[in-house]
């Protein structure tokens, strides 16, 4: 006879993942839709770590930890927000996934959220070339404006893919 049972703390890490996913993949989408990645919803994503925390069963040292680490990391984004070289949504984003994430998933996420950078940069200056050649699309705006020369880059897309493939090297994705 088989039998499994599923604890508390697998179902809040499980939930946990789709919450954090789901709301990283919405930040990249509008993102690239608006350029703008809205403090409600970098609210909303800290705001759901300290409600699934404990749940997930991280202790108060790790979950300390968390907190240090995505503080740390959002004054650090702050400042290359402040010199010019990173969006302010973006920087508050990136402490939010660092909340999330913890010190243990920190390198796989700057190691991932740059390669994801990289191949997004790759991909719009190439867009934006054949967008120059055989002119902008009419429909829909966002690709409109996110082709023109001059447009930002949608970072979000970045941090998205990056938080989301480093969720598996935090402490508490094991309870899944």
């Amino acid at each position: 006879e088989f039998s499994m049972t599923i604890g508390l703390e697998t179902l809040a890490a499980g939930a946990g993942l789709i919450t954090f996913s789901a709301a990283m993949i919405w930040a990249a989408i509008g993102d690239v839709r608006t350029f703008l990645i809205t403090n409600k919803l970098n609210m909303l994503i800290a705001a759901g770590f300290l409600a699934f925390a404990l749940p997930m069963g991280l202790g108060l040292n790790e979950i300390a930890a968390h907190i240090g680490i995505g503080l740390l990391t959002t004054v650090i984004a702050l400042g290359m927000f402040l010199i010019g070289i990173y969006g302010g949504g973006d920087a508050k984003l990136t402490g939010a996934a660092a909340l999330w994430l913890g010190p243990a998933a920190m390198m796989p996420f700057i190691l991932y959220t740059a390669i994801a950078g990289g191949i997004l940069v790759v991909g719009l200056i190439f867009g934006r070339h054949v967008a120059k050649r055989f002119g902008l699309p009419k429909q829909p705006r966002w690709a409109r404006r996110l082709l023109r020369k001059s447009a930002a880059v949608p970072y979000g897309v970045a941090l998205g893919i990056g938080a989301i493939l480093a969720t598996p090297y935090t402490l508490w994705f094991p309870s899944i």
